[in-house]
This record gives structure tokens, C-alpha cells and sequence, in this order.
């Protein structure tokens, strides 16, 4: 009896496993765990969750709307889907990006208003979906046109008279956040100036961006797979070499299973961009990097072995990884999920 039972347990888990990794290469699978994933992170996130990642991470509320709004947009974008239900997620998403709440968190007296991070990721959402055919089904199309509007004019004047990385807090900066600054407006020689700035100021030999402005010949993983995105939605002409480069100094790749680095030298310490890291790999930059190779391998391949990781569950219609403990995850993973 004992020897049966656990015949069924390892069936079951094999059974289990197989469905995990086939998940990215099966339409119905895939749908399922995109429409399960959506379902369970816009109810928590409805219920205040982001509230409660703020307190983890030091941008945790805007990340976690942004993520989602963006997941959303692309998801609804890329599969031809248009339903009133999505176009409310998204809605939802913008009026607490826009809140007084969300604005508090970041500092009112620099330029632009409320820090780089806070513009960017803000006006990226809200003009994503103002391109996107579910923009149709928002109840507050006017608002979001005002405030892409004001965004993106307060974007261009920082940097109409004298070109400048922008703070996302006071005396500090992140290039990866005046990256996404620049893919959120429409003006072509603004980015293009804009970007060659951000390459001229690093010092690191091999020419990427750096990691943050307090020292510009330092690289990192996951803001490294981050640039490499935006690059890509950019069109930047170069995107290929330096995708090539960055993929030489940080992706090991094991049977198609890519891993990044955190650090150049496969060390481990840890913090808020890092996530944990194992074995010199970091977390947050090896699920980045499965959105970032989709748009230039397509390669599915990290995509399976992390949903498999996870330990997704499926129930009532949603789906979570990790029982429930690490949001954060869930969200990345949706991001990268809606791109393959």
C-alpha cells in the first residue's frame, strides 16, 4: 500500500513538473497561467498590497502598479484581447500611480517633479496604454491624456537647455530610470542625446551604462538586463553589440537556461535590485532577463525551468508562485510571461 501511494505521489510530481515547464510552449497553458496570474495579483494589489511591498522596497508601490498595468497593456496588446475587465485593471493601476499616497514617497522639489523613477515608470504605463487598442475601454481617457501631456512636457524641459542624468531622489541617480524616462516621450533627438550621455558618463572599459550615478564604472546584472530591454524598445541602433557585450560579462548559459550574474565577479552580497542571489546569480536579474532575451532570442527556455521553481499553484482561477510569499516574483514573472 505504502509502495503504491508513493508511486502516485511521484507520478503526480512528475506530472506536475512537466506541465510547469511545458507552460511557455502551449497556447492553453500559457493563456491559463497569464489570465490566473492577472486575476490573483489586480485582486491584491486592489486589496492594498501594494501598500505592503512599499514597506519591503523602497519603490514597492509604483513597481508593483507599473508591473502590472504594463503586463496588462502588453498582454491584452500582443494576444488581441479587449475586454472592459482588463481596461479596469489598468484604470485602477493609473489612479493609484497618480495618488497623493503613491507622490509622497518621493521628493516634490526637484526636477522633474517627484524624481526620474516616479516620471518614467508613470508616464510609461499611461502611454502604453493611451497607444494600445484597450485605451478604448478606460474611463478616464482624458485624464490620462493630460497627465501623459504634463509628464512627458516635464521630461523634455528638464533637459532642453542643458542634457543631464535626472535624480530619482535628491544628489542621487540611477541611469536605468532616465532609460525608461526616455522610452516614455516621443522626442527622437532629446533620447537619442539623452542616451549617448548616459554612454559617455560611465567609465567602465567595456562601454555599458553604469549601475548608479555615485559611481560610474560599476555594472550590475539587473539593471544591466533592464537597459538592455528599453534599448530594445528604443530601436537603438547599436542594441545588438551591446546586448552581445553585456550578455559576454554577466549570462552563463546551461542548456539554454540562462543565468545572470549580479556582480562581475560572481559574488553575492545582496540588496533591494539584487534580490537574493545564489551562487553569484541574481534573482532579480535572471527573471528580467527572460523578458529582455524574448524580445531579442525569444527563448523560452529560463522562462519554464523558473515557472517551475516558483511552484505555481492554480486555484479559482488564479495562479501564484511561492505560497503567496514573495509578490514581487509574481509580478516579474507576469511581465515576462506576456512577452514570449
Amino acid at each position: 500500500m505504502i509502495k503504491k501511494a508513493v508511486k502516485y505521489v511521484f507520478l503526480f510530481l512528475m506530472l506536475y513538473a512537466f506541465l510547469c515547464f511545458l507552460t511557455p510552449y502551449n497556447g492553453y497553458l500559457k493563456s491559463r497561467s497569464i489570465k490566473n496570474q492577472i486575476s490573483y495579483l489586480s485582486g491584491i494589489i486592489d486589496d492594498g498590497y501594494d501598500d505592503i511591498l512599499q514597506q519591503r522596497f523602497p519603490e514597492g508601490k509604483v513597481f508593483s502598479n507599473a508591473l502590472l498595468a504594463l503586463s496588462v497593456i502588453e498582454y491584452t496588446r500582443n494576444y488581441s484581447v479587449k475586454e472592459e475587465g482588463y481596461a479596469h485593471i489598468v484604470d485602477n493601476c493609473i489612479k493609484r500611480l497618480v495618488s497623493k499616497s503613491t507622490r509622497k514617497i518621493f521628493h516634490e522639489n526637484i526636477e522633474p517633479k517627484y524624481g526620474i523613477f516616479y516620471t518614467a515608470w508613470t508616464n510609461l504605463v499611461m502611454q502604453e496604454y493611451k497607444d494600445s487598442p484597450l485605451f478604448s475601454l478606460s474611463t478616464i481617457q482624458e485624464e490620462i491624456a493630460m497627465k501623459v501631456e504634463t509628464l512627458s512636457s516635464r521630461i523634455i524641459e528638464t533637459q532642453t537647455d542643458s542634457l543631464r542624468i535626472l535624480d530619482t531622489y535628491a544628489g542621487t541617480n540611477w541611469p536605468a530610470d532616465n532609460l525608461v524616462a526616455m522610452t516614455s516621450i516621443a522626442s527622437g533627438e532629446i533620447q537619442a542625446s539623452w542616451l549617448q550621455l548616459l554612454l559617455d558618463t560611465g567609465t567602465h572599459p567595456s562601454g555599458l551604462i553604469h549601475h548608479v550615478g555615485s559611481n560610474p564604472s560599476e555594472l550590475r546584472g539587473s539593471s544591466q538586463a533592464l537597459i538592455s530591454y528599453f534599448l530594445h524598445k528604443m530601436q537603438y541602433k547599436e542594441m545588438e553589440s551591446y546586448y552581445v557585450s553585456y550578455q559576454e560579462k554577466f549570462v552563463d548559459n546551461y542548456l539554454g537556461i540562462q543565468l545572470v550574474k549580479e556582480h562581475e565577479d560572481g559574488s553575492s552580497e545582496e540588496d533591494y535590485d539584487s534580490g537574493p542571489i545564489i551562487f553569484g546569480y541574481g534573482a532579480s536579474a535572471t527573471i528580467m532577463q527572460i523578458k529582455t532575451d524574448a524580445v531579442y532570442s525569444g527563448n523560452k527556455r529560463t522562462w519554464a525551468v523558473m515557472n517551475l521553481i516558483g511552484l505555481p499553484f492554480h486555484l479559482f482561477g488564479k495562479k501564484y508562485y511561492l505560497f503567496k510569499q514573495e509578490a514581487m516574483f509574481d509580478l516579474f514573472m507576469l511581465w515576462a510571461s506576456v512577452e514570449n
